[in-house]
């Protein structure tokens, strides 16, 4: 197996990439290390090398208690963050996928990581799947079918949890402060905004596991790796965020 070239995806990268993020999993299990920090991975790449995991996420899992890892995206410094009710699938998929549970799972998944960075009562809204939040199931019917019993059921368990909102009204609200986190319900509709609001400082937070992981929330960027000129800012707060995880952990005062 060779060295890729920088910036030029092949399978003998998804290979390293594939075997290196195994190692430190493998460190976190004989708790020779307590968190984890990823790169962006290509995920064409891991699929040409072999490997069985579509993502870090569904890797991740099988880590997690009861199998259920979840993907929380945010700007720490400017305190937004959402959680994603369906992951890297096709749009189309994601709203054949989209369920109660799934939605339910991303929420709680919010809250908690909300609460472990200090929020004790967070205040969440949902975001529609459709335009307008479905303008009354003029616009889609999925506001009504799956959405809104969801959202009673998270209420009663005792969230903080608005909507469904429209999520370009959502978006404005959670960045005028009004919400401390959303929940969104495909990729696009958390990474998109997120990156317009906080630039290349997005982090991706993986909740559920006994250990902390973050990675950067942008792509690998082949372009930026070919030139040499690369911003390492999503990096830097991935880990200032996995290691403030590990002081809140330990019982140390969270700056």
């Amino acid at each position: 197996m060779r060295a890729p070239a920088p910036g030029r995806p092949d399978a003998d990268g998804g290979r390293i990439s594939a075997a290196a993020f195994e190692a430190a999993l493998t460190l976190c299990a004989r708790g020779l290390a307590g968190g984890v920090v990823t790169a962006p991975i290509a995920k064409d790449r891991w699929a040409a090398a072999g490997y069985a995991y579509r993502d870090h996420t569904e890797r991740l899992a099988l880590c997690a208690d009861g199998g259920n890892a979840e993907m929380v995206l945010g700007v720490p410094s400017r305190g937004l963050w959402c959680a994603l009710a369906t992951r890297h699938l096709s749009l189309k998929d994601a709203v054949r996928r989209l369920d109660a549970a799934s939605v339910r799972s991303s929420a709680l998944a919010l809250s908690s990581a909300l609460k472990a960075l200090g929020r004790s009562r967070p205040r969440l809204a949902l975001c529609g799947l459709n335009p307008h939040a479905g303008e009354g199931g003029l616009l889609g019917a999925e506001e009504k079918s799956v959405l809104l019993p969801a959202l009673a059921s998270l209420r009663r368990e005792g969230l903080r949890l608005d909507g469904p909102l429209p999520a370009d009204s959502a978006w404005r609200l959670h960045a005028e402060g009004v919400y401390d986190g959303l929940v969104c319900l495909y990729h696009d509709q958390a990474l998109i905004p997120l990156k317009v609001l906080g630039g290349l400082s997005g982090v991706n937070w993986t909740v559920g596991l006994p250990f902390a992981r973050t990675s950067p929330a942008h792509g690998t960027g082949w372009d930026a790796a070919r030139s040499g000129r690369i911003d390492p800012s999503a990096t830097i707060e991935a880990a200032r965020l996995a290691a403030r995880l590990l002081r809140s952990a330990r019982g140390t005062p969270v700056p």
